[in-house]
């Protein structure tokens, strides 16, 4: 019984420590980001917003084919992703964002039809 007390007490420990750290790194994603995107018709830097609410993670993806909302931001640590369908003059394009925060850096990849190509930016304002 008294090894059972101390699973329990040193497991209540261990989570008081981890758990908070976890949080830490997920509220490192939200704010607001200036992206560079390098694309094949040159270098877009668009603006991402992303926002917590009640455990839930949602943004804004504004650039050069207009503004976006983002219902739905998978975020897991300091890492993220979301889809993202973007109106270009040949129809609908389906992209995928995935990336890293790492302080007031950025990084990570977009997936397109045809591949993916890396961004990066950096914090424009912080939640």
């Amino acid at each position: 019984m008294q090894s059972a007390k101390a699973l329990v007490s040193f497991l209540l420990v261990f989570l008081s420590i981890v758990a908070p750290a976890a949080g830490a790194d997920e509220a490192e994603v939200a704010g607001q980001w200036k992206l560079t995107v390098q694309t094949p018709n040159g270098i877009n830097n668009p603006v991402l917003t992303i926002r917590e609410q009640d455990g839930a993670w949602s943004g804004i993806y504004a650039g050069p084919r207009g503004t976006f909302e983002i219902k739905t931001i998978q975020v897991e640590g300091s890492t993220f992703s979301f889809p993202l369908t973007v109106e270009m003059p040949i129809g609908a394009i389906e992209l995928s964002y995935k990336g890293t925060v790492t302080g007031d850096r950025i990084e990570g990849v977009v997936g397109n039809p045809r591949g993916e190509i890396p961004f990066s930016g950096e914090r424009i304002t912080a939640p």
